[in-house]
């Protein structure tokens, strides 16, 4: 039945809007990895970031509060998001440059299970402190829809800029930090 609509389709349009369709249906797919529902995050620059409470991979706890009076990179990202994957080598090696300026970074895990985003977390090397958002409850605090998602806080708890999208780019990444400093 279905093979009959699109030989008719065919005889009617010709084939170049059928490949045109399926040309852009891959392109979306691939130049993306969030759900279809992502998008930019809801929490606006100036805002003061929401308070929460996350269980982190390595034990214990960490609250915004652990951060008051420090500048703070608090990144969405998931195992199973290829521009999660992308990003973390650029997030490792700006960490170690901004970690000794004072600079904190925490990564939380969305839209996942937390065992994929342990292993994710332990197989990339992150250095530094990761939980993982168990009912998105944090994400949904901070407007959140889909990985790879990166707030930028400064000393005083207030959201100066946020990025939705895969960050590869090491000298932008900088300039976004160099702001909460």
């Amino acid at each position: 039945m279905i093979l009959l609509k699109i030989k008719r389709m065919v005889k009617k349009m010709g084939l170049f809007p059928i490949a045109f369709f399926l040309s852009a249906v891959l392109i979306a797919g691939a130049s993306g990895c969030s759900s279809p529902k992502g998008a930019p995050p809801t929490l606006e620059s100036g805002s003061p970031a929401p308070q929460f409470t996350l269980d982190l991979i390595s034990g214990g706890q960490v609250t915004l509060d652990t951060y008051k009076g420090k500048p703070l990179v608090l990144i969405y990202m998931a195992s199973w998001c290829p521009c999660s994957h992308e990003s973390a080598p650029v997030f490792k090696e700006v960490y170690g440059e901004y970690q000794p300026k004072g600079v904190e970074f925490l990564m939380l895990g969305i839209q996942d299970s937390k065992s994929k985003f342990t292993k994710f977390v332990e197989k990339k090397g992150f250095e530094f402190p990761a939980g993982f958002d168990k009912g998105e409850r944090i994400a949904r605090l901070y407007g959140v829809s889909a990985p790879p998602t990166t707030f930028f806080i400064d000393s005083e708890g207030k959201v100066i800029s946020s990025f939705y999208g895969k960050i590869v780019e090491k000298d932008q990444l900088s300039a976004w930090i160099d702001e909460i400093l």
